[in-house]
């Protein structure tokens, strides 16, 4: 089976001014994902799906090439990811390159590791027919419930611990994904919530931050 990572990395954003490249732990943003992504060995080809020049030459430089970019119309704040997609593995289907499924890794997901991504697809490999996603733990669901109109908190019914997607890694067949159809399953692939930040705002980037010092003096 044969797999392609694709990074979407568009220039827009409205919480972090350009936060693909934003400064973290003193390297960009999107180095962490382009080093994860090829120091995983699983992945056949690695590419980055954007539509700025500076974003593709930062990649470029951590080893990751940008095959074309992506139209303006495909990059404003409404974009579908999958419209974007879509539009780069058009173009590299063009160039004859083909792929069982896609890889898609966010670079707002730095402290995923290698080993997530061949954790998931492992998972996928035992299971082609649908979708892998990753996810990490919430809360045990006693702890969680809804609030009631009048302000009263209603717990969940006991079912073990409740999961959310992390937005680390995504694993799609290729053919379904073209064609639009819809995923008859996913599956889930844990991950730690230390390795599970999804940075959207400022207070995300100092969470990170935090995380990567704290496993840097562990390491020491």
């Amino acid at each position: 089976m044969t797999f392609v990572g694709i990074i979407p990395a568009r220039s827009g954003s409205r919480r972090i001014v350009n936060k693909n490249l934003a400064p973290l732990g003193g390297r960009p943003l999107i180095s962490y994902t382009c080093r994860s992504a090829l120091e995983s060995g699983a992945l056949d080809a690695v590419y980055v799906n954007t539509d700025c020049p500076r974003i593709a030459a930062v990649a470029a430089e951590y080893g990751v090439s940008c095959p074309v970019l992506r139209p303006a119309r495909l990059a404003a704040d409404n974009t579908p990811t999958r419209d974007a997609n879509r539009f780069l593995l058009e173009h590299l289907l063009a160039l004859g390159e083909r792929y069982d499924a896609m890889v898609v890794l966010q670079p707002t997901s730095p402290l995923r590791s290698a080993a997530d991504i061949r954790g998931a697809l492992e998972l996928w490999r035992r299971h082609p027919a649908g979708a892998v996603a990753t996810v990490s733990p919430v809360a045990p669901s006693e702890w969680c419930g809804t609030i009631h109109a009048t302000g009263e908190f209603r717990t969940l019914p006991a079912q073990g611990t409740l999961y959310r997607l992390n937005g680390a890694v995504y694993v799609y067949p290729l053919g379904d994904y073209l064609r639009d159809h819809p995923t008859k399953r996913m599956l889930a692939y844990p991950m730690p919530a230390s390795r599970s930040v999804d940075i959207d705002t400022p207070e995300d980037m100092q969470t990170a931050e935090a995380l990567l010092e704290a496993a840097v003096a562990h390491a020491e």
